[in-house]
């Protein structure tokens, strides 16, 4: 059975062709896929009967099933977890998305695999190891199963996208560009460049990679120090893919695309919120045009704390102060286990 949340648009075309039916055909699936987000094709009312019956035959569009879902005491985040269909080598194991909204703007935080294998010492998905890439269709489950939620309470649907959930994207790249093309398709998800952004650990070839696609979607690069002793501690992959290296990529990327890029920086107290760090950073990130997002660690190490807001603040505006775009990430979610791996780790504790 082919499922066809795996293919892009012109795939789907070829699928269509392969079973006898006319081209045009697939622009209609898809719509219902993603626009009216059926789980069968039965309900598919503007295409004949015979067809349908042959689509049940040969294919799914089956719906990743929720097995929790979280609305934070504020209102402002949603999390998710989704099972994976049949797929025993996962059970018990759950993908997380969470739903942000902020003011008119519904935000989805994609994960694009199950676990991570870049071991990053700050991050809760790093402690459950590389399980598996997810599959397009497992990606864009995510973004449907939200968009199931908003209209079930009245809400609107997602007007933004970011990958910065469970895994580095970039790393599961088919998959990652197989989604991103029906997130962007008008006859899918219909959502611009503007309103999407990927995140990397910092692997360097694939964010060459994507910028040989011709696309202008936000990239996002996890920095998290300001020097390679302190980040090749928190990072591993800083051996392979050091600060340097970063910086460069960074800069091709808004010379190529003309997005200015985001460094994400994870602020631990007494370690990267120092004054040393905030001269450090205005040396490494002056002088093109960047972004700073700080990120107050969440708790997953007990010897990495949170700075108290009033420090956050004081870091945010020496950066300012030294001529840095430097905002500071407002934290969403926490009594829903926000940051991704989280959830999952409770709920194989408790054998959902």
């Amino acid at each position: 059975m082919q499922n066809l949340k795996n293919l892009t648009l012109p795939q789907l075309e070829d699928f269509v062709l392969s079973i006898g039916e006319q081209r045009f055909r697939a622009k209609q699936i898809f719509k219902w896929m993603y626009q009216k987000r059926l789980p069968d094709f039965s309900e598919m009312t503007n295409m004949p009967k015979t067809l349908r019956a042959a689509l049940s035959e040969h294919a799914t569009i089956a719906k990743l099933t929720p097995v929790r879902t979280l609305e934070s005491s504020a209102g402002d985040a949603v999390k998710f977890a989704f099972a994976l269909n049949d797929d025993p080598d996962t059970a018990g194991y759950a993908v997380e998305s969470v739903l942000l909204i902020d003011g008119e703007r519904r935000t989805a935080c994609l994960s694009s695999q199950l676990g991570c294998g870049l071991g990053c010492a700050f991050c809760e998905t790093a402690k459950l190891g590389f399980i598996r890439n997810l599959a397009p269709s497992e990606i864009l489950g995510q973004l449907i199963g939200m968009n199931d939620y908003q209209a079930a309470r009245g809400d609107r649907v997602v007007t933004n996208v970011v990958f910065m959930g469970m895994g580095e994207a970039l790393s599961n790249y088919e998959s990652f560009m197989t989604a991103l093309s029906v997130i962007m398709h008008e006859e899918a998800f219909n959502l611009g460049a503007r309103r999407i952004t990927v995140s990397t650990a910092g692997v360097v070839p694939s964010v060459e990679r994507l910028m040989g696609e011709g696309l202008t979607i936000g990239l996002a690069i996890s920095l998290n120090a300001w020097n390679d002793v302190m980040r090749g501690e928190l990072m591993p992959i800083n051996k392979k893919y050091p600060i340097a290296a970063l910086v460069d990529v960074a800069k091709r990327y808004y010379s190529r695309t003309g997005r200015r890029v985001t460094f994400e920086y994870v602020l631990i107290e007494g370690k990267t919120d120092t004054p040393e760090a905030a001269e450090a950073l205005s040396g490494l990130l002056g002088g093109f045009p960047c972004k700073v997002n700080l990120i107050p660690v969440n708790p997953v190490d007990p010897d990495m704390a949170a700075p108290d807001d009033g420090a956050v603040q004081r870091f945010a505006d020496a950066l300012y102060g030294r001529g840095l775009a430097a905002t500071v990430r407002k934290s969403r979610g926490r009594d829903v286990f926000g940051a991704c791996g989280q959830l999952t780790a409770e709920l194989i504790k408790s054998n959902y």
